[in-house]
């Protein structure tokens, strides 16, 4: 192949990365294929990866963790604790549908919202019905039903593998 060919390509390949017409992982590829190894732009998007998958676990263990804070460390009153609990679970639903179109670590965002909705769960059960076994036991089998319907939905297994676990522990501490 001559070399103004070869820059034309490269070039190409460099311009559908820049405007993400394909994945960068793909264009990366490529590059490597048409540039022999010569560039540095596979280091530097494996690098620029490390940071973003970094970023996107740090984000849902940040929500996790402030969640915990403002249930049990913190003094504010029902309502802020609610609207706090309920913009992490609805933030984190709305990072795992943008990155699940991306395809994209979404799977770390949709378990986060789960243990979300779950705590928030538990929350509501110890302020509305001060810690009731019976609505907290109702609480649980619907976060488990949920996490079953979820999981089939999404083709998650792990999900509907989680759900089933949950109902079957549930039953087995209710018998007991």
């Amino acid at each position: 192949m001559n070399s103004s060919r070869k820059e034309i390509i490269i070039n190409e390949i460099t311009y559908w990365k820049q405007h993400h017409m394909l994945p960068e992982h793909y264009c990366d590829f490529l590059l490597a294929l048409y540039t022999e190894g010569e560039t540095e732009a596979s280091e530097k998007s494996y690098d620029k990866h490390l940071v973003k998958n970094s970023l996107i676990i740090f984000l849902a263990l940040a929500a996790l963790g402030l969640s915990v804070f403002v249930i049990y460390f913190t003094e504010f009153n029902f309502v802020l604790q609610t609207m706090i609990l309920t913009s992490f679970v609805v933030l984190l639903l709305l990072f795992g549908i943008y990155y699940s179109k991306k395809k994209y670590w979404y799977t770390f965002f949709y378990i986060g919202t789960a243990i979300e909705l779950l705590l928030l769960s538990v929350f509501f059960n110890d302020k509305l019905f001060h810690n009731g076994a019976e609505s907290l036991c109702i609480m649980i089998i619907i976060n488990c039903l949920l996490w079953i319907l979820t999981g089939w939905k999404l083709k998650l297994y792990y999900f509907i593998l989680s759900g089933i676990i949950g109902i079957i522990v549930l039953i087995i501490y209710i018998s007991v």
